[in-house]
């Protein structure tokens, strides 16, 4: 029996061409894999990197606007606790009470910053924030007034390679009527106010609210305020990456007004 001959060709060109284009094919999918990773991953530091930059900022400002008429560490030997300079918005010129400005983008405050007693308002203790034409955040270091966001000194506080948007500060404020819970006018146990007769003021009750007009009899009323803090940034490199963080404030100091008899 006779064997055929066989002989070894090779690939042709087309096949070799097939070939190659598979291969790119594949190469080209995992170099795109790649570098939508790395793109990925670059990314998520910006904004980590972002994140980590705005949350100091917001920090810097809750720690500090929490102190607002702050006027001693010492109630019982301070007579000024009741008469608090730091919380003074009758003197023209002069106002240190806390007050937003420029359509809520500045706010300003004071607090006694050396602990003072008798307490005396000097101008290293008047602060504030505001959002500058730069697109920085920017803190009073000291000031004359609180009655406008131009007085003072400011420096800012922001990164170089950060930009602030927007900037909002909202300021809510509860009055309590102070009197009320003072007096048991019928000896019943309970304060005036009290309806619930718990201590607490509840909704509906008359301590929820306190209504002065500045002529005697007034009674005594306690101000209750929270600021709510909006900030918006974004990398002045990559402005595309942007971030939003929002903060409540618990102002710790509560003005009180005492009774006009």
């Amino acid at each position: 029996m006779q064997l055929s001959k066989r002989y070894q060709t090779g690939l042709t060109l087309i096949e070799l061409l097939i070939g190659m284009l598979v291969g790119l094919i594949v190469v080209a999918g995992g170099v795109n894999v790649f570098a939508t990773s790395v793109r990925g991953q670059s990314d998520n530091i910006k904004l980590t990197r972002l994140n980590q930059d705005m949350r100091a900022m917001m920090d810097i400002m809750v720690r500090d606007i929490r102190r607002a008429g702050f006027v001693t560490d010492d109630p019982e030997n301070n007579a000024a606790l009741q008469n608090n300079p730091f919380f003074d918005d009758l003197t023209a010129g002069a106002t240190t009470d806390i007050a937003i400005y420029d359509s809520g983008s500045c706010i300003v405050y004071a607090y006694n910053r050396n602990n003072d007693n008798p307490p005396v308002v000097n101008d290293d203790e008047r602060f504030g924030f505001r959002l500058n034409n730069d697109g920085e955040l920017e803190m009073r270091r000291d000031g004359t007034t609180n009655e406008n966001c131009t007085n003072g000194d400011w420096q800012s506080v922001t990164e170089p390679d950060v930009e602030i948007i927007d900037l909002a500060f909202v300021l809510a404020t509860e009055v309590l009527n102070v009197t009320s819970m003072a007096t048991d006018s019928d000896n019943d146990g309970c304060f005036d106010g009290d309806d619930n007769c718990n201590g607490l003021c509840d909704a509906g009750e008359a301590c929820r609210t306190c209504v002065r007009n500045g002529t005697a009899p007034d009674p005594a009323c306690l101000f209750v305020r929270n600021v709510a803090i909006g900030l918006t940034g974004r990398l002045r490199t990559d402005t595309a990456v942007s971030q939003t963080i929002t903060q409540q404030v618990r102002i710790r100091n509560d003005k009180y007004l005492p009774p006009l008899n």
